[in-house]
């Protein structure tokens, strides 16, 4: 069975957004990460980012998202990779197994949300953390499941 890894550019205040320029260790990162996957996912109308691997399947999924998804992790034993995904990350749920963030320094006040308002509550496990030259931060989460809260008293 395979897992859905979501890779994505934010700003410090959630905005998906392409960061122009990649310094060298956030272009490490994504080749690293691009040499796991066995398959790349799109959604059709949204404008994702496709790495630049021509050997492995791209799908581009354009019905019942959770039932071709589930199809796709059925038939993979890798990593299906959806990358630069925008809000569309709040509609997949528990199908996201790993979430790779790059947040990069800056604020754009406006625009898509990786998790916009609505979102379902979501529980994350921290895999690792890093920081480049450049100020970008680079988190790895495993999805959790549901959070749980405890008492500030």
């Amino acid at each position: 069975m395979g897992k859905l890894t979501v890779t994505a550019f934010l700003t410090l205040d959630g905005v998906v957004r392409g960061p122009g320029h990649l310094d060298e260790q956030v272009s490490a990162a994504l080749a690293r990460w691009q040499r796991r996957a066995s398959a790349f996912l799109q959604v059709r109308h949204v404008a994702d980012y496709w790495p630049s691997t021509a050997d492995l399947p791209r799908h581009v999924i354009t019905g019942d998202l959770a039932a071709e998804i589930r199809r796709l992790k059925a038939r993979y034993d890798g990593e299906l990779q959806l990358h630069a995904s925008g809000s569309l990350v709040a509609e997949l749920d528990d199908l996201v197994d790993e979430y790779r963030l790059l947040v990069f320094p800056v604020v754009l006040g406006e625009g898509h949300l990786l998790f916009p308002a609505g979102a379902h509550p979501l529980a994350l496990h921290p895999l690792s953390t890093s920081a480049t030259s450049t100020g970008v931060v680079i988190h790895e989460y495993a999805a959790a499941g549901v959070p749980t809260f405890g008492a500030m008293a």
